[in-house]
């Protein structure tokens, strides 16, 4: 008998290529710079780094203990350790972040949980022009000058 294909569509980062898996039973320690797509079921502990279009996977019970900087990171897991993620986060349902966050663009599914700082990066041209007046100053009444 034959069954019918699912035809709902997949996010693109479930049809990505894994250039390198660190398999549910694999244990790594040591730092890892990467580009491309990295995925990571079993343990890893260290720094991961990616400047250029990495995106890293960390599998449900897969855990990193250590600094995360990536481009894109899909969290399932557990990371201990701080994450900057440049272009977007996602967490799931079943991860959890135990440190600092900064990201661009974050996704958070129910349940899911970070036990740290978080900051959002913005593009530098959306940040305020320099007016002359301190931030936080009252706005000038109409009719007087603004402090200088």
């Amino acid at each position: 008998m034959m069954r019918k294909r699912d035809e709902t569509p997949r996010s693109t980062s479930e049809h990505q290529h894994i250039d390198t898996l660190i398999g549910a039973h694999s244990s790594f320690t040591g730092e890892l710079a990467f580009e491309g797509a990295v995925r990571i079921d079993g343990h890893f502990e260290g720094n991961l780094r990616s400047t250029k279009d990495g995106t890293l996977i960390i599998s449900q019970g897969a855990k990193v203990s250590g600094e995360v900087s990536v481009p894109t990171l899909v969290l399932h897991g557990l990371i201990k350790g701080n994450v900057h993620a440049s272009k977007s986060l996602k967490v799931g349902e079943t991860g959890c972040i135990n440190g600092d966050v900064e990201y661009r663009v974050i996704t958070l599914a129910e349940g899911a949980a970070i036990n740290g700082r978080c900051s959002r990066i913005s593009d530098k041209s959306a940040m305020p022009q320099k007016t002359g007046v301190p931030v936080g100053s009252p706005p000038a009444k109409e009719g007087t000058p603004a402090p200088a």
